[in-house]
């Protein structure tokens, strides 16, 4: 047998990954092996893409989609020296104009004269002597309505006809004098009165259910319901000489109180509610710009509109009567809107009555 006496070895490649650790093979014995981790000095790192020094690009947007727009809101805080009272005014918002300046301190107490109105009494009334004939039917009718509640038709029937027989007036102003006649007259004058500008008249189609969950309710059509749009209400009220009275930047009020000699909070407004505060900072943020301005700079506020409704006469004498809806505005502080000569009450509808009893 031929024995080589220099055999060459084996050749063996070996491959190691970078941080990979190497399992040794099982020993002899069948003891499991050992995982050895490569030295630190024979492992390299892959090098990578350095850092741009500006975002990158965002994904391409699907067309049609629209353009994101960031708005900015500036809070310019406002808060106002403490009054004698110890109460101070914080406008989270900067307010353009303050309209408690516009009140007079004797529109503020009644204590001593009576205050003068300072905001126009608003009456469409034609003047005398609507709806009357002449001018001495309105008198009589005037001094029978006014004043004290115990004169009666009779008793005017009778001061009539002594007035007339006496010549104190022309014969011809109380020929046939009536007052039941007179009042009816007033009250037909009344009912066909127009109701203003952009009033509409429409008939109301009510669902009255019939008890029998089985059947669909009948309707039931209610002829002359007057209303008009709550935009023109709006436009009128802002053009009216109280706009220089509406409170547009809402405020939280604050006193400081005897005891603790800490801020408490008062709440006296509609306009110094968190509901308000929070509606004119809503607007703020995310009120829309005028289709037909996108540029706008004016400034965005909130009217608070309130709404009443109670059935009422339309004269001090007479039986002719209507169910209004009255439109006010929370603008207004309460002192103005409460009186009745301010005009702060806007007529919105008028409900037709569907029974003579109610």
């Amino acid at each position: 047998m031929a024995i080589d006496s220099n055999p060459e070895p084996p050749t063996i490649s070996l491959t190691l990954p970078a941080e990979a650790d190497v399992p040794s093979s099982s020993a002899g014995s069948g003891r499991p092996g050992r995982s050895r981790r490569l030295p630190a000095r024979y492992r390299d790192a892959l090098p990578t893409c350095p850092v741009p020094a500006t975002n990158p690009l965002p994904e391409p947007e699907p067309s049609g989609s629209r353009i994101k727009r960031l708005t900015l809101i500036v809070r310019d805080r406002l808060v106002t020296a403490i009054n004698i009272f110890g109460i101070w005014r914080d406008y989270p918002h900067r307010p353009s104009y303050d309209p408690d300046t516009l009140v007079d301190s004797e529109d503020l107490s009644n204590h001593g004269s009576p205050p003068t109105t300072i905001f126009p009494t608003l009456t469409s009334t034609p003047p005398p002597p609507w709806p009357f004939v002449n001018m001495t039917v309105w008198r009589l009718m005037n001094w029978f309505n006014s004043g004290s509640n115990l004169k009666t038709e009779t008793e005017v029937n009778r001061l009539a006809k002594e007035i007339h027989d006496a010549g104190g007036f022309p014969d011809s102003d109380l020929d046939g004098f009536d007052v039941r006649r007179e009042n009816k007259r007033l009250d037909a004058a009344q009912k066909s009165r127009p109701f203003g500008d952009n009033f509409q008249e429409v008939t109301l189609d009510v669902p009255v259910p019939s008890g029998d969950p089985s059947k669909d309710p009948e309707m039931f059509p209610v002829p002359g319901f007057h209303f008009r749009s709550i935009i023109s209400v709006i436009k009128a009220a802002f053009e009216s000489p109280l706009a220089d009275h509406f409170h547009l930047s809402p405020y939280k009020l604050f006193r400081k109180s005897p005891i603790t000699n800490e801020g408490e909070r008062i709440f006296s407004e509609l306009y110094d509610s968190d509901v308000f505060l929070a509606a004119h900072d809503d607007i703020q943020r995310h009120g829309l710009l005028p289709p037909d301005d996108l540029g706008c700079t004016r400034e965005k506020i909130i009217a608070a509109l309130m709404f009443w409704s109670d059935s009422t006469h339309l004269t001090n004498f007479g039986t002719a009567k209507i169910w209004p809806i009255y439109l006010v505005f929370g603008n207004l502080s309460k002192y103005i809107r409460a009186r009745p000569t301010s005009g702060a009450w806007h007529h919105l509808a008028y409900i037709p009555s569907v029974s003579p009893f109610l």
